[in-house]
């Protein structure tokens, strides 16, 4: 990102096993944005783990994951995301609304999501810079499309001084 906190370059490395190289027709960057959105709506259900680094020591946790994507009657975005503790004593409910606008969706509460060719997605808040000048944490999402019904993500957590915090996992299934 530039000093203003604007994506300025990401890179991504395509990866095969074997002797064959596919790249997927979906990395066709002429492709209407739209279209970008279409493979991410719908209900995904998966298993996360967390991995958290600190000074009291390092921990693991896993949780169950429901992740809801929605388009409503008026273009909004509705993502609903439920987490479920591997204990089941901790569930966590988050719903977020935003727009798109080319490949660009802007959630309200300052975050947004980049949509990438190839069925990936980077995700980050709204104003980065604004979280690092301001010594707020932050976390930083990335997602790709292993097949049309299971996808991959990471997300990673910084402090206060950017600095991670915890990395976490997710495997999902299109239901």
């Amino acid at each position: 990102m530039d000093p203003k906190g604007i994506t300025e370059m990401l890179l991504i490395f395509l990866e095969e096993r074997g002797s064959a190289v596919h790249i997927p027709s979906s990395f066709d960057s002429s492709k209407d944005n739209t279209n970008r959105l279409i493979p991410f709506v719908g209900k995904w259900k998966g298993h996360s783990i967390t991995k958290r680094s600190g000074v009291y020591g390092a921990t693991i946790a896993e949780a169950d994951t429901i992740i809801v994507l929605e388009i409503d009657d008026e273009d909004q975005l509705i993502k609903d995301i439920t987490s479920v503790s591997s204990g089941g004593d901790v569930i966590t409910n988050v719903q977020w609304t935003g727009t798109l606008s080319n490949n660009l969706i802007k959630f309200n509460g300052g975050f947004q999501v980049t949509l990438l060719p190839g069925g990936m997605y980077m995700g980050c808040p709204s104003y980065i810079a604004k979280h690092v000048a301001a010594s707020n944490p932050f976390h930083l999402e990335f997602c790709w499309l292993e097949s049309p019904r299971k996808r991959q993500r990471l997300v990673r957590t910084y402090d206060i001084e950017g600095l991670v915090v915890s990395s976490t996992y997710f495997y999902e299934t299109k239901l």
